[in-house]
This record gives C-alpha cells, sequence and structure tokens, in this order.
C-alpha cells in the first residue's frame, strides 16, 4: 500500500484554507467519518454550495447550487458518428426525437454510430492528507491537476469524451462482423468474455474503448462533490439493483436498453427501473457488472491504464504500488474474497482511487458499496454491480474476483467513444 502521511490539525487546516482558490471546487472526504453526507466536506467554490437533491417519488433532481456548473451545463444528449465527431443533437426529453422535434436514430441499428452524452473535459487533483483524501477541480489548466480520463492511448489531450447513453450490444449475430454500439431498443450483451468484448468495441470505432478507468474515477468523484455524499443510491436513485428474476432467463431480469425521460438524472427508489446519470443509464441502473480492464488486480496488487491502453496481463499498466491483503476465511483454510464494505480509498495519481483494507463501513456507511478481491489471480475489475445485489450495489462498487475469461448473463460492457484530437461538442 502507499505510504500515508499524518500531519497536525494547525498544518492541515492551513492547507484547507489554501483549497479556496478562485475556479477551484472540490471537498474532503474524511475516511475517519463512516456517515457518507458527515464524511464530505466541500471546499473551493462551491465551500458553501446547497447540494443537488433527488425526489425518488418522481424521479426528479433538483439541481440547487450546482445548475450553472460547466460540467452539468455541458452535458448534452447527441447521435455521435463512429469516429467520434457530433452528429446532432438529441431532444433532452425524449431521445426518440432530434432537438427539432423530428425522429432520431436512437434505435437505428444501421446508423453508423451510436447514442452518447457528451462530458467536458476537466482537470482533476487528489491526493491523500492524512486520513483524507482530498479533491479538486478545475475547468482549466492549472500546475499539479490533470486531464484524468481525457487522453487517449497516444497521450493526446482531448477537448472531452463521449460516455454511453445505453449499455452495450453487440450487433451480427447472424454472421457479420461483431461490433457494440450504444442504441436503445437492444438486449446489453451479455455470456462474453473480456477479448471478445474487445474485439467488438473495437469493431465499432478505432476511436472506441471500454467504459471503464480514468473517466470512470473522475464522474465518480464529480458525483460525489454534486451530491456531498458517498451513498450513490441513496443521492441518484436504486436502478435495478433488485431486479432478478430467475423466470426471464438468460438474461434473468437484465432489462433491455430503453429512453428514460426526465432529462439529465432520473432516479427511482423500487429498484428495478432504469435510472440515469449524466444522460446515461449505465451510470444509474446497478443492472449489470461492467467489465473495465483498464482496473486489474495482479496477485492482490492494482495496476491501471490511464490512456484506456488494452493489456489483462497488466504488463503495460502502472503499478499503482498499492495492494489488497489476502484475508482468510473462518476455517483459516482458504482466502476469503468478500464482501467487504470499505471506508478507505487509497489514491493512485493521475487515475483516482481504489478501496484498502481495513473495511469498516456498510451499504450505508462508509464507501457505501461493496468489494470482492482474489488476490491469488490476474483479476479484471467489474464496476457498479447488478441486480442481484441491492443496496450493495452502486458507482464504487468493484468486483476483482475474475479472470478475463470469465463471461455470464450478469457481466456486460459498454463503449467509451474518443473524440478527435480538437474535437468538441
Amino acid at each position: 500500500m502507499g505510504k500515508t502521511y499524518i500531519a497536525d490539525k494547525e498544518t492541515l487546516d492551513k492547507c484547507y484554507a489554501i483549497l479556496s482558490a478562485d475556479g477551484i471546487y472540490g471537498f474532503i472526504e474524511h475516511m475517519d467519518v463512516l456517515s457518507p453526507t458527515a464524511r464530505i466536506e466541500y471546499i473551493g467554490q462551491n465551500k458553501d454550495f446547497t447540494p443537488i437533491s433527488l425526489n425518488k417519488d418522481t424521479g426528479t433532481m433538483t439541481l440547487n447550487s450546482w445548475a450553472d456548473f460547466p460540467i452539468i451545463v455541458a452535458n448534452k444528449p447527441w447521435m455521435v458518428r463512429a469516429d467520434g465527431t457530433p452528429d446532432y443533437r438529441l431532444d433532452e426529453n425524449d431521445y426518440t426525437k432530434k432537438e427539432d422535434g423530428t425522429a432520431s436514430d436512437v434505435s437505428n441499428t444501421s446508423y453508423n454510430g451510436g447514442a452518447f452524452a457528451w462530458i467536458p473535459r476537466i482537470y482533476k487533483q487528489e491526493y491523500m492528507l492524512g486520513n483524507d483524501r482530498v479533491v479538486k477541480f478545475s475547468m482549466s489548466e492549472r500546475d499539479g491537476f490533470e486531464p484524468i480520463g481525457f487522453k487517449d492511448q497516444s497521450n493526446n489531450v482531448l477537448e472531452g469524451v463521449w460516455i454511453p447513453m445505453f449499455y452495450g450490444s453487440i450487433l451480427g449475430a447472424d454472421g457479420a462482423t461483431p461490433k457494440m454500439v450504444s442504441l436503445s431498443g437492444l438486449q446489453p450483451c451479455y455470456n462474453n468474455t473480456t477479448d471478445k468484448e474487445h474485439t467488438a468495441i473495437e469493431n465499432f470505432s478505432e476511436r472506441a474503448a471500454f467504459f471503464g478507468g480514468g473517466i470512470v474515477q473522475t464522474l465518480t468523484d464529480l458525483l460525489i462533490m454534486f451530491a456531498k455524499s458517498t451513498n450513490s443510491q441513496e443521492a441518484y436513485g436504486y436502478g435495478n439493483s433488485s431486479g432478478y428474476d430467475a423466470s426471464l432467463a438468460p438474461t434473468n431480469g437484465v432489462k433491455q436498453n430503453a429512453v428514460v425521460g426526465g432529462g439529465q438524472f432520473y432516479g427511482t427508489k423500487d429498484a428495478k427501473s432504469l435510472n440515469k446519470i449524466f444522460h446515461s443509464i449505465v451510470l444509474g441502473t446497478y443492472q449489470q457488472w461492467m467489465r473495465d480492464p483498464y482496473t486489474l488486480l495482479v496477485n492482490g496488487r492494482y495496476k491501471v491504464s490511464k490512456n484506456y491502453t488494452y493489456d489483462v496481463t497488466g504488463a503495460k499498466y502502472q503499478d499503482t504500488g498499492i495492494s489488497l491483503p489476502k484475508v482468510l476465511n473462518d476455517d483459516g483454510s482458504t482466502q476469503k474474497t468478500g464482501i467487504f464494505y470499505p471506508h478507505k480509498y487509497q489514491t493512485v495519481p493521475g487515475f483516482g482511487a481504489v478501496p484498502v483494507h481495513p473495511c469498516k463501513g456498510s451499504t450505508s456507511t462508509g464507501g457505501c458499496d461493496g468489494l470482492w478481491q482474489n488476490v491469488e489471480i490476474v483479476a479484471v475489475a467489474l464496476r457498479f454491480g447488478s441486480c442481484t445485489y441491492g443496496t450493495i450495489a452502486g458507482l464504487r462498487y468493484l468486483n476483482v474476483t475474475r479472470t478475463a475469461g470469465i463471461a455470464a448473463w450478469i457481466i456486460g460492457a459498454a463503449v467509451l467513444l474518443l473524440p478527435p484530437v480538437g474535437v468538441a461538442a
């Protein structure tokens, strides 16, 4: 595990005061505090902000002080060509229509592209300060800040990225070249190995990648900041986290991609509905594990890809220096793989934060999400949870117990699309 430096209270107070610099937004996550709301302290420009709030009876979100934040303002739904260039905007409340009210291609399997939501580039800095994790954001470039999630495989800095509005579905079952798309009206893909998913993503576009890695870390921290809470299900809705139904085999309750109204955010409490965050049902629904091959646990050591390089051995990835311990079962014979409930997260510079031990949280305290681990294999990360996990699921839920070859109905993937250098929505 990386080093933790302990500072006295006076030093910490001085450091926190510096964070009120103009144009910097952020929060401090106090690891020793288990309450999901009390553990988040606002700093900088948002020090006195009112967090966003969700009415889970109606599904509607009130943005409060965050209504004019650039990420929220710029986050719009688009039909995007496979080369990563924008085609046209969708009606924010009805994706079946273009902005002008005419029919869109949101469910057109012949469309050479897909439905994506724009996330403009933002710069981030995070570090450990004693038992605190400090996270800062800036829309402009600053010393010590990085565009985490906004670099392509050649390390070009991009104007933004296209996140999937829908779960990845693989076209080409009739012998055609398989490609993964983000479109409404299709069943999310399942029963594929990581390599098969990777091939389908590459066949869609040379600018495509798995929806994982640094961008998910950045979005998760933005959403923690907006809600001033680490309980993502309570803040953004419970999705389809309890929709398991064996009678619906082979997908067992994983719903088809569908257009969900309500604008940018829609969150409910029945735990059986499609929800969405930033116009993406992938972020808000928690019905199927999303493969993230940019986060590996190699014999207990986290290794990560910062620019969507694909290597499920981890040989090309950064060794974070952070390890998870082998935990024995009660009988002392074999390792315990989970479930654990983290309350501590360790910063990986230029990437994000990973859960570490000891784990003193629960489904409603600490990080509020679960952790599964196998420290004796090369494990490829699965994120968010599935329709069997209920309140254990969430934006921070991490499963690092499975190899790249695992294929099941409960595991899918989604497409991140990178625009060409210099292209913005």
